[in-house]
């Protein structure tokens, strides 16, 4: 792995089986990803990209091929190091939020410390100031069915983001939010890449991936069939 590179797959492959027919969702993939970028991987439905997500998250496993994170290779951990490896190294945001239901928005992003070494006291304050962050201040006490969607969105960022990963997983972030939302939502991810924050953004969305990341590759039938980067390596404006 090169000194740069914070992620790389190689020849990643994972296939199910759907009765008498093999579905190849990740077909020999292999992808690098350095330490501080946001990279968008774009595809129609059914071409792969959120199966290669949860496979980069330890998720799923996979058929064939590896995955190395900082030099460690994901598919040679134990269930509990992969535990801990979803529960303090990356932040992970899925379309349909996955909030609990008769949970406020604090519990709710306090529930992402339970596994950390991060004390008891502490947590409420913590996911207290997230979502204050988020400009969810105000809401800590609301439950999901009470809030927006574009507020519940917020608070299932907040909840990938307050155990501080080193890279965040967007599956379809705004899937489910109107425009409005989706534009403070990629303001949001550009504040955090700012940051030094890794990104790994899931999109249909091709305006939002273009507009957003650094890098964009496109998958068809579980294969990386093309990439680009701007001249300048600079997030586009």
């Amino acid at each position: 792995m090169d000194s740069g590179d914070l992620i790389r797959t190689t020849d990643l492959c994972r296939y199910y089986r759907r009765g008498p027919q093999e579905v190849r969702a990740v077909d020999g993939v292999n992808l690098s990803i350095t330490k501080g970028e946001f990279l968008s991987i774009v595809g129609s439905s059914g071409s792969g990209k959120s199966t290669l997500l949860n496979l980069l998250a330890g998720l799923d496993t996979p058929t064939g091929g590896g995955i190395d994170v900082a030099g460690e290779r994901i598919g040679q951990m134990s269930r509990w190091q992969l535990a801990d490896y979803r529960a303090t190294r990356i932040g992970i945001v899925f379309q349909s939020f996955n909030l609990v239901s008769h949970y406020t928005a604090q519990k709710n992003v306090e529930l992402a410390l339970y596994f950390t070494d991060v004390a008891r006291s502490d947590r409420p304050k913590m996911a207290a100031a997230m979502l204050d962050r988020l400009g969810l201040g105000d809401r800590l006490d609301h439950r999901p069915a009470d809030l927006s969607g574009g507020e519940q969105q917020r608070v299932a960022l907040a909840r990938a983001l307050v155990k501080r990963p080193e890279i965040l997983l967007a599956d379809e972030p705004t899937g489910n939010l109107d425009q409005t939302n989706t534009e403070q939502l990629a303001a949001l991810l550009a504040e955090l890449h700012s940051e030094g924050l890794t990104i790994v953004l899931v999109t249909h969305d091709l305006a939002l991936a273009d507009r957003s990341a650094q890098r964009v590759v496109r998958m068809h039938y579980g294969r990386v069939v093309d990439g680009e980067m701007p001249p300048t390596g600079e997030v586009r404006p």
